[in-house]
């Protein structure tokens, strides 16, 4: 091939590959490639289904914790700062609790201890609109002295309330009871208590005398 010739495609071939060899981006380095971590989506708590059960659990006149509420001596019991309990008691029950606007005297029943235990169950039971006997149980008990815990709620809030009770004779064929009623939260319980101290005792008056 003659040198002038040679030349022309020589020119020709470098012009072609000129493009080929000197584009940007033709040879791009090797980069590691990120491992993208999925995201998680977190469901936000309802509000409403915490409250519900914080107030609902069963952890409330067991014991477990001093302000939870359990089984109560009423030879030592004492009142409270707060107003957010009741007491109902016969006059030489309940030495210690001294506050007079908080307690009343409790009624004498013609009936067995073990009697008044039943009525006080039943009542307690018809107090519930829905799972009255599961209600009506007490969550602690002191058989032998017949001391009972029991765990009921207000209506609408759901606010739990410790009641202790204890089944007393009062001679032949007669029993009494000492009742106490108390809040586990709040400091005012806007006279909830003796309400219900109130209704429990006047449902009890139903008992045949």
């Amino acid at each position: 091939m003659k040198p002038a010739k040679l030349f022309f495609v020589a020119l020709a071939v470098s012009r072609c590959t000129h493009g080929l060899l000197f584009k940007k981006k033709l040879f791009r380095p090797l980069r590691p490639k990120r491992c993208r971590r999925r995201r998680r989506r977190v469901t936000p708590l309802n509000p409403l289904g915490l409250y519900l059960g914080v107030m609902g659990a069963p952890v409330y006149g067991r014991d477990l914790l001093p302000f939870l509420g359990g089984l109560v001596d009423f030879e030592t019991l004492e009142p409270r700062d707060s107003p957010n309990e009741y007491l109902s008691a016969p006059a030489d029950a309940a030495p210690a609790f001294v506050s007079a606007d908080k307690r009343q005297n409790a009624t004498v029943y013609p009936v067995s201890v073990t009697a008044l235990k039943d009525a006080f169950e039943k009542m307690l039971a018809d107090r519930q609109p829905v799972a009255g006997e599961l209600f009506a149980k007490p969550t602690l008990a002191d058989v032998a002295s017949s001391r009972y815990t029991y765990v009921e709620r207000t209506p609408l809030l759901r606010f739990p309330d410790v009641i202790n009770v204890q089944f007393l004779e009062a001679g032949e064929d007669s029993s009494t009871l000492v009742l106490h009623s108390a809040s586990v939260y709040g400091y005012d319980d806007l006279g909830k208590n003796k309400q219900r101290v109130t209704e429990m005792l006047a449902a009890l008056n139903d008992l045949p005398r």
